[in-house]
């Protein structure tokens, strides 16, 4: 019986939390199980199924989450990366110019490096832009069932919501803090959840 278990999803490669379920909950995916049967018995899938007959539930379906702060980061640094790499080379050009027919100027080598830092940084952002933009965000009914943080050194708060979806899959995801001024999702919460891979990205609540 052990065996017959599913631990990664052979899609996403994401670790499973939960036997007998027949979607990844990370990517949607189908996985090779078949469901238990007490799913049918559940109640908060019971919950769920109202909250997708609620008329808000197909509006909240058609909306776009906000950027998660990894992907603000990354865009920031695409955006930071292709300015320091203009000016850079901007610099080197002018000195290049300007310089006298003894040589190149130093200002032509550092305007070189600075062009060439700013097209690193560009390099990462864009690849870390890439890798989340090949991830689809997924807009599913969803109740919070439990929550959990993690604080780190640098004073940065990551929380983990164990969700369950209305397409009956599971699993925890993070959900990096947002400051103070945020006023943070409560267990027991039903509505639409945004996901992206293992992130949740944001929470729109649905009453029933």
């Amino acid at each position: 019986m052990a065996q017959d278990v599913i631990t990664i999803c052979p899609e996403c490669g994401a670790k499973i939390p939960k036997a007998g379920m027949s979607l990844c909950p990370y990517c949607a995916s189908p996985l090779k199980t078949t469901p238990g049967k007490e799913q049918d018995r559940n109640p908060i899938l019971q919950r769920l199924k109202r909250v997708e007959e609620k008329p808000e539930y197909a509006e909240h379906l058609q909306e776009s989450p906000p950027w998660s702060p990894a992907y603000q980061r990354a865009r920031n640094r695409r955006t930071q990366g292709s300015m320091i790499l203009v000016i850079g080379l901007a610099l080197a050009a002018l000195a290049f110019f300007l310089a006298s027919s003894e040589g190149i100027s130093l200002f032509t080598y550092v305007g070189g490096v600075v062009a060439i830092a700013g097209a690193a940084l560009f390099i990462r952002g864009a690849g870390e832009c890439k890798k989340l933009d090949a991830m689809p965000v997924l807009k599913r009914s969803a109740c919070l069932i439990e929550r959990r943080s993690e604080a780190f050194a640098n004073g940065n708060v990551v929380y983990f919501f164990l969700i369950q979806f209305g397409d009956g899959s599971e699993g925890e995801f993070s959900y990096p803090g947002r400051g103070v001024s945020e006023e943070l999702y409560a267990n027991g919460m039903l509505g639409v959840a945004y996901t992206r891979g293992q992130e949740l990205l944001f929470v729109k609540r649905v009453r029933v």
